[in-house]
């Protein structure tokens, strides 16, 4: 079975800073892997990469087979990429509610005759009632999103991406400092995305949450893959650790 999302020998320089170089790795549907690194290690250059706000200098994307890389962000959306960022900046001014009904736009007013659709009507409504009970917001649908807490920012930020309809949703960062019931909350949630056939690939520094979600690991140190496999054999590999703690960490560590 071919793999959801495969990219081979992927490389972003921005001049002589070679932020990802020759970058391998690959996605099935319905699994979670984790992209892991210290930072600076390029995690962030490879989501923008994948969601096309970058366009590699070399290397390829394949997403559901077809060649990807170098299109734009908005293409990538309706292919069937949703993502979330490390800062949640949501339409502070509306409500949650029309927080995702404007997320939904995208698939439901790019052809013309859905232009003069009227905006946030029934069916948008009830679908955007869906995907809040979804993450466990419904109850907040009339609230302004610029006074929600942290923990249901990251909620919300996801719910904008699951509006999209995704095959594969990138996160960045979503459990960023949340609390443990946050955490576990969130963890909840991702998993049952997953469960639905969509991929997740992830950036987490929360090294518990990134070793327990995932099914597989890759990690960067300098742009460079360093290391991937299963969270275990990932945890116990000593360039990993160098990575982490450096060397002498490492040989402490040891």
């Amino acid at each position: 079975m071919s793999k959801l999302l495969q990219i081979d020998g992927l490389s972003k320089h921005f001049g002589g800073l070679h932020a990802v170089e020759n970058v391998s790795f690959g996605l099935e549907a319905g699994s979670i892997l984790g992209l892991i690194g210290p930072n600076g290690a390029g995690k962030t250059t490879c989501f923008n990469m994948i969601s096309g706000v970058y366009k590699p200098t070399s290397g390829s994307i394949f997403f559901m087979g077809r060649r990807s890389d170098g299109l734009p962000p908005h293409r990538m959306a309706l292919m069937g990429i949703g993502r979330t960022f490390q800062i949640v900046r949501p339409l502070a001014s509306l409500t949650v509610l029309d927080n995702i009904i404007s997320a939904l736009g995208i698939n439901r007013y790019q052809q013309f005759w859905g232009r003069w659709r009227r905006y946030g009507a029934k069916a948008e409504q009830k679908l955007a009632m869906e995907i809040l009970e979804k993450v466990d917001l419904a109850d907040r649908c009339s609230q302004k999103a610029g006074l929600l807490p942290l923990g249901e920012l990251r909620r919300l930020e996801i719910a904008r991406a699951l509006s999209l309809e995704p095959k594969l949703l990138l996160l960045d960062e979503s459990f960023s400092g949340l609390r443990h019931e946050e955490i576990q909350r969130l963890s909840s949630l991702v998993g049952s995305i997953r469960k639905n056939g969509t991929g997740i690939l992830l950036i987490e520094h929360n090294m518990k949450v990134a070793m327990t979600l995932s099914d597989s690991i890759v990690v960067l140190d300098h742009g460079c893959k360093i290391a991937e496999g299963k969270p275990e054999a990932v945890s116990r590999n000593p360039q990993v650790i160098e990575a982490y703690l450096g060397k002498a960490g490492a040989e402490g560590a040891s």
